[in-house]
């Protein structure tokens, strides 16, 4: 995965999360889950996402307990690790942000910074973070404008619309049921983007091995101990 990323096309490979990070979802729910990153992927919404060496818009977002984040202010002071998910309500997309905070020390050690982006706001994400006790800033991007700047945003078809109402899951408040499709970026401090990993497995995929290389390039930056 590592080279076709770092050539710049977003690249997606099926990869499942270890069984335990899944526990405690219901079986519809997983399979729903599966369905929509089937959808996502046939959709083709990777290809028109930003991809490697494309200048990263910087935002301006709120965490969890409320605080405005700048994208601008943390990648001038580290190299800047950027998940977009679709929701904490997905299995994958909450698997995926565990994952993203068991690599938190290696990224840190590597000299960088990781942050995650969901169109959640409020008591959503702040409860998800306290009760897995995330060391991971969890930004609320609720009007997918900053999923947009990046390419990564799709209307969700009827089909899965259903599926996700029987499961509890109502979407119909603004932006009206649409989704971020689910992306891990490895940006310098120029604001570039060194690593694309687009696609509904990218949350998986991106493995920490492939963040760290991407990290260990990136000029200057030396791996503390």
């Amino acid at each position: 995965m590592g080279d076709e990323v770092s050539k710049g096309r977003p690249v997606s490979t099926p990869i499942e999360p270890p069984a335990e990070t899944l526990s405690g979802f219901r079986t519809l729910d997983i399979r729903t889950d599966r369905l929509l990153s089937s959808w996502l992927r046939k959709a083709g919404v990777p290809d028109g996402a930003l991809k490697a060496n494309e200048p990263a818009p910087d935002f301006l977002l709120p965490e969890a307990n409320g605080k405005l984040v700048s994208s601008l202010e943390l990648r001038q002071t580290a190299p800047l690790i950027v998940t977009f998910v679709y929701g904490i309500w997905s299995p994958l997309c909450a698997a995926g942000l565990r994952a993203l905070h068991g690599a938190s020390f290696r990224i840190r050690a590597a000299g960088a910074r990781a942050i995650a982006i969901t169109p959640e706001a409020g008591d959503l994400p702040r409860n998800f973070k306290r009760d897995h006790q995330l060391d991971l800033e969890i930004l609320s991007d609720v009007d997918l404008g900053v999923s947009l700047s990046y390419g990564l945003v799709s209307v969700v078809p009827a089909e899965i619309k259903s599926r996700l109402l029987h499961c509890g899951f109502d979407l119909s408040a603004p932006p009206f049921w649409m989704l971020p499709m689910p992306a891990t970026y490895v940006l310098d401090q120029r604001g570039i983007i060194r690593r694309a990993c687009v696609g509904p497995d990218s949350i998986t995929g991106a493995k920490t091995e492939t963040v760290l290389a991407a990290l260990s390039e990136l000029d200057g930056l030396k791996p503390h101990a």
